[in-house]
């Protein structure tokens, strides 16, 4: 039986039963229900099979629409397997700026800035001009609100009281008569002082702008104004110096020079323990002979001091915040200003 050079002869050589094709011959376009119905078909096959049944003309005509037609296919195919990564709650939380997107991407923590730059909206072309230079010259990170803030926040103030209390080292803040309308401005500047306080550190940078009338808990700081003009006065050098927060702090003092008085010989001041951060000194530590750290010359005497240093210093890293607060740290200077004494007598 000669093969069909029609639908028929396609469905045939596509393997489908005489019942199917019969079926397919029903419908309003068979050719359709071929190419819709055979699954193991391929544009490959397709061709292959036009060719045996001599329709060569059908290859020519449809040459360019089924190329195109595979292009697409496989395009969508491509785009449908990518899939989106499942959010992680944790890591989301913590994505406050655009910086945090890339770095958590990478497995490192959360952006830090040098200091957060709080501004009315009026006054934007003097701090984009304090961004420029301290970002620029200086490579100071800042944040801005409108620049790094990623969208989606749910509560923007709450975003800004994050960045200010844990990322942001400072807050610098451009007073002007524009700045003080604004209640929020207000709210975060009362905010970062009372972390200042509650931190003992300097978290705010106040930059008097243009000329204004402040309000009370503002009038306490040493504000560093735009227009103040002099030679002794750097304006964007002190700015630069107010927000630069040196990442490696010296833990003690260097030797101090040699010390000559009244013709006597001189005596090398030894540096002065220093206690942990954010601790009170007590005024024992300021009412010492300064001849108690000298070197007298004696061998004996010299290990001595060195070995009730090595004791000073031992103790005090030893001891907590809250032990300073107690009687046992005054103890413990008594006990201290007593061993010096006898220090002192065995010399």
């Amino acid at each position: 039986m000669e093969t069909q050079r029609d639908w028929r002869g396609l469905a045939q050589l596509a393997g489908f039963s005489g019942q199917m094709v019969a079926l397919m011959g029903s419908k309003p376009d068979p050719t359709a229900q071929v190419l819709s119905q055979w699954r193991q078909g391929s544009v490959g096959l397709l061709r292959s099979i036009l060719g045996q049944l001599d329709r060569w003309d059908i290859v020519n005509d449809t040459q360019n629409m089924m190329d195109h037609d595979a292009v697409l296919f496989l395009k969508r195919k491509e785009e449908t397997g990518a899939s989106a990564p499942e959010l992680d709650a944790d890591v989301d939380k913590e994505i406050l700026t655009i910086a945090d997107v890339y770095r958590l991407e990478q497995g490192m923590e959360p952006q830090r800035y040098d200091a957060f730059l709080l501004f009315a909206d009026e006054d934007q072309d003097f701090a984009m001009q304090i961004m420029d230079r301290m970002e620029t010259e200086y490579g100071l990170k800042l944040c801005l609100r409108d620049r790094d803030l990623v969208g989606g926040l749910t509560f923007e103030h709450e975003a800004i009281m994050r960045l200010i209390a844990r990322r942001c080292n400072r807050l610098i803040v451009i007073a002007s008569p524009n700045f003080l309308k604004s209640e929020a401005n207000k709210f975060f500047v009362t905010f970062a002082t009372a972390l200042g306080i509650d931190q003992r550190l300097r978290k705010v940078v106040p930059v008097m702008y243009q000329r204004c009338q402040l309000p009370p808990e503002l009038t306490y700081y040493f504000w560093l104004d735009y227009s103040r003009a002099g030679k002794l006065y750097d304006f964007w050098t002190k700015l630069h110096n107010s927000i630069h927060s040196p990442s490696n702090m010296q833990s003690s003092r260097t030797n101090l020079p040699a010390i000559k008085a009244n013709g006597e010989e001189s005596c090398s001041l030894k540096p002065q323990p220093v206690l942990e951060h954010n601790t009170v000194i007590s005024s024992n530590w300021k009412d010492e002979d300064p001849a108690d750290s000298c070197s007298l010359g004696s061998e004996n005497s010299s290990t001595l001091s060195q070995n009730f240093e090595a004791s000073v210093l031992k103790k005090q890293k030893s001891l907590s915040l809250e032990s300073l607060k107690s009687k046992t740290f005054t103890k413990l200077l008594n006990k201290i200003s007593r061993r010096k004494a006898q220090l002192a007598e065995a010399t």
